[in-house]
């Protein structure tokens, strides 16, 4: 049943791991943005890493949720697996190639957060 009032949406775990990982998300792609000069990159990479992880361990947390309550989704998982590959691996080929992937990627997050609102 979908959540009526805010209190009720933001006592669900699972939206607040979704929406703790959109959150790091918009905070990974701006680190990622704000280190494109080279003599930045050594100082904000090793963050930009950490918020990197931080989004795969709370969007595990959002599908460990789902799993939980029976609602699994093969979209959501699909979404899982393109943050764990293609993101990672887009930044060998070119770092804005690398930064479009990861704003698609914020785009699928919500676009699965939306999805299970309903």
């Amino acid at each position: 049943m979908p959540p009526t009032t805010l209190e009720d949406l933001f006592s669900s775990p699972g939206f607040l791991a979704i929406f703790f990982a959109v959150l790091l998300t918009i905070a990974n792609i701006a680190v990622g943005v704000s280190i494109l000069p080279r003599d930045q990159r050594e100082k904000g990479y090793r963050i930009h890493r950490l918020l990197f992880g931080a989004v795969i361990i709370s969007y595990a947390m959002f599908l460990f949720h789902l799993h939980q309550i029976a609602r699994t989704s093969i979209f959501a998982n699909i979404i899982f697996g393109y943050l764990l590959l293609a993101v990672p691996f887009s930044r060998r080929f070119n770092v804005t190639l690398h930064a479009v992937v990861a704003s698609v990627g914020l785009v699928l997050i919500t676009v699965v957060a939306v999805l299970n609102l309903i």
